[in-house]
């Protein structure tokens, strides 16, 4: 048996190999990168969320105020005041039918009348402000806040077709449609004006605050079910399955599937109301204002709703041009110039957007409340509402 000597192993012919170092076990980038999306995600979920019940809230409040002054707006109040501007004008007549007139027509008194139309009025003018102007508040932070998610999703991925891209569109997409349907979309009011010698009479004959999601509801519980059942079926279900697709198509990695998905969206894109909706709701909101005794103000929710519609078709467009759905196009990464450019839009449109806001609301706040005698320029200036002024 032969044996081999240690030092054999350590002569001058010998030549030692290096030791190869041991692996570190670290995160792969783009896992790094996924679950730093997904904070982001949830992040803005949970401010998105908080936001939009805010916004809803708040604009109720204030169209609850506006429905309470024009209650107020009534034909006993401001018929009362008229006939006490007669009667003071002609004491004779005022005396003999002006008492009878007031009793069958069971109007209050002068105290209690121009109480209602001067103290009442004020508060509830005061309301209006204050509950618009919070609810402008947290639209400017809704707002920057998805401009803000879009833009650091789009600084991650460097597409505008990646799939986090397409989740973050559609994820504002959602929220601009919950606000859309929930918040009320528009104050009417019917104000008919009577020419008097003493002066015209003016009151509130009806009033009305229509929201989507109202109007709906109220279709289909007065039986007019057919025409709620189509509202709902291409003005609500229809959307909430685009999105939903969106989301689906984002979160699958099955190409065969993904260009059928990327189909089928496009096909029921076609069948999509809400965009028609819009423009009905806009065409009789104008109509509206053409009459002189019929007024009408656009409210919170159809501002949001009509950016729905506007940034639902930019995120289908997308979709359709992006390589989850079979799209075949070398991808282009945005450059470093694009990127901080998005970001320098984003910060001046935080800085302008929060300077208008507190011009048209904040700062209207704090300027002393005159009611009006009379509901003619409740159109004008008397009202302040979210996004219109």
């Amino acid at each position: 048996m032969y044996t081999v000597e240690r030092s054999d192993l350590s002569g001058p012919g010998f030549t030692p190999t290096k030791a190869k170092p041991v692996a570190k076990k670290t995160m792969p980038t783009v896992f790094a990168s996924k679950y730093i999306l997904i904070v982001l995600a949830v992040l803005y979920a949970a401010g998105a969320s908080f936001s939009a019940w805010n916004i809803i809230t708040r604009t109720e409040g204030s169209t609850k105020a506006i429905e309470q002054m024009l209650t107020t707006y009534n034909m006993k109040n401001e018929g009362e005041q008229a006939i006490e501007r007669y009667s003071k004008e002609h004491p004779l007549l005022g005396m003999l039918f002006g008492s009878p007139l007031k009793r069958e027509l069971e109007l209050p008194s002068q105290e209690v009348s121009a109480e209602a139309l001067s103290s009442d009025i004020s508060r509830l003018l005061k309301t209006v402000r204050l509950e618009s102007s919070a609810a402008a508040w947290w639209s400017w932070f809704l707002l920057n806040l998805s401009l803000l998610y879009i833009a650091v999703v789009v600084a991650f991925t460097r597409n505008l077709t990646a799939r986090a891209t397409l989740f973050s569109l559609a994820s504002v997409c959602v929220v601009c449609f919950v606000i859309g349907i929930f918040a009320p979309a528009m104050v009417i009011w019917t104000a008919p004006i009577i020419p008097m010698e003493s002066g015209q009479l003016s009151f509130v004959l009806q009033h009305q605050v229509r929201g989507i999601a109202a109007i709906i509801w109220e279709l289909l519980t007065t039986g007019h079910w057919i025409i709620g059942a189509f509202l709902l079926l291409f003005s609500i279900v229809t959307p909430l399955t685009k999105a939903s697709l969106t989301f689906f198509v984002t979160a699958s990695h099955s190409k065969a599937l993904n260009v059928k998905i990327g189909e089928l969206v496009h096909a029921i894109g076609k069948w999509s109301m809400a965009d028609v909706f819009v423009a009905g709701v806009i065409l009789s909101l104008y109509a509206l204002k053409a009459q002189e005794a019929t007024k009408s103000i656009p409210c919170l929710g159809l501002y949001y709703f009509i950016g729905y519609c506007l940034l639902s078709m930019t995120t289908t467009e997308l979709l359709l041009h992006s390589d989850a759905v079979g799209y075949k196009k070398s991808e282009k990464k945005l450059g470093v110039s694009i990127v901080s450019g998005l970001f320098v839009a984003v910060f001046c449109f935080f800085s302008l957007s929060g300077l208008y806001t507190y011009q048209q609301y904040t700062a209207n706040t704090k300027q002393a409340v005159k009611a009006s005698s009379s509901p003619e320029k409740l159109n004008n200036a008397d009202l302040v509402l979210p996004a219109h002024k």
